[in-house]
């Protein structure tokens, strides 16, 4: 759910690593002279102590000032994405799916509240900025920034905030999230490595999840339409397909295929729609779509994923620009989030093929 080997934010470099354990240690009064002393002091702090600074940090910097997994040599020696190429002893069977509503600025809008709720007010600007800076990865490529810009400006307008917010929310989600799991279901597929099943859930108009702060794959799967607190924020037939969900994950659990039934609640009444597999073949990209009817269908954001690795790979490589590089926060930029970057004095080039 919401996560990928082959996403830009599967691991992060040293410097990156170093640079924020050093902020993280000015903000605890660690002090900083050393990366022992450093180490040395934050495991001397409580949990909670490093988790308010943390989300301090986030709010601060923006959703680019995460964690994750370093290439030290001695415990990951490549990128996942690299590891996941050498051969496995045994079969395992993949259900891996994303939510339309799942985002870099949907998963900050509680660090945000949070940080409001404590006083600490912070700058939207720097916080889109931020994001902006994010698509031309650490190596701060201009080219991968304003041809995403362009991209996504197509749908949607660049001339106010809110416009420019969505669309923003949208290359950051293709990019992060959900392209990389699309890649990493087909890579599944293509390696023979086991069964696998993908799922996404659209932009949903529900009045039960409007509250919640969980995306709606993990309501319906967990069956909080069916706890006393929320049932009554959801209607009749949010309640019947979270029960289909959850039949679903409890036949993937049981037998690693959502068809084959496991009996789990006398409330699942009559038969589920086929879940195919999704193939690595070029007709066999199929999906469920968690909505009411379940249906299934194919090509999930087949032009935007085609975007990031086709033409932005392409580009990379014309603008001599490292492969595989990582988002940033620390990147910087002389534009504001309201002045999106025109690309009317490039070429057109492949950016025909993309429009919409």
């Amino acid at each position: 759910m919401g996560g990928s080997a082959f996403s830009p934010a599967s691991i992060i470099t040293t410097r990156r690593a170093q640079t924020q354990a050093a902020a993280l240690a000015e903000d605890v009064g660690c002090p900083s002279s050393t990366s022992e002393e450093i180490v040395a002091c934050l495991r001397q702090l409580p949990a909670r102590v490093l988790n308010d600074a943390q989300t301090k940090l986030l709010a601060i910097s923006g959703p680019f000032q995460y964690w994750g997994p370093v290439i030290d040599g001695i415990y990951l020696q490549q990128p996942l994405a690299k590891a996941l190429q050498r051969p496995r002893l045994q079969k395992v069977d993949l259900l891996i799916g994303s939510a339309q509503q799942d985002g870099l600025i949907s998963r900050a809008k509680a660090i945000k509240k949070f940080e409001e709720s404590q006083g600490r007010a912070n700058s939207k600007t720097a916080f889109y900025q931020a994001l902006q800076n994010s698509l031309g990865g650490e190596e701060s490529n201009s080219f991968i920034e304003d041809a995403a810009t362009w991209y996504y400006s197509l749908e949607h307008s660049t001339d106010d905030y809110s416009s420019f917010s969505r669309a923003l929310e949208n290359a950051t989600r293709d990019q992060f999230i959900t392209c990389p799991i699309i890649n990493m279901a087909s890579h599944w597929a293509a390696a023979s490595q086991g069964n696998v099943f993908m799922y996404h859930v659209p932009e949903s108009s529900s009045q039960g999840s409007s509250g919640q702060e969980f995306l709606l794959d993990i309501q319906y799967a967990f069956g909080l339409p069916f706890y006393s607190k929320y049932e009554v924020q959801y209607t009749e037939e949010e309640k019947g397909l979270s029960l289909k969900i959850m039949q679903y994950i409890s036949n993937f659990i049981n037998s690693g295929n959502p068809n084959y039934l496991h009996s789990f609640s006398r409330r699942m009444l009559g038969v589920m729609p086929a879940w195919p597999m999704y193939l690595s073949s070029d007709d066999g990209d199929n999906y469920k779509e968690f909505t009411a009817s379940l249906p299934t269908l194919k090509g999930l954001k087949k032009a935007d994923c085609s975007f990031w690795s086709d033409y932005i790979t392409r580009l990379k490589v014309s603008t001599g620009s490292a492969s595989g590089g990582e988002p940033s926060s620390e990147n910087s930029s002389d534009e504001t989030p309201s002045e999106a970057p025109s690309l009317a004095s490039q070429p057109l080039g492949d950016e025909v093929a993309y429009s919409r």
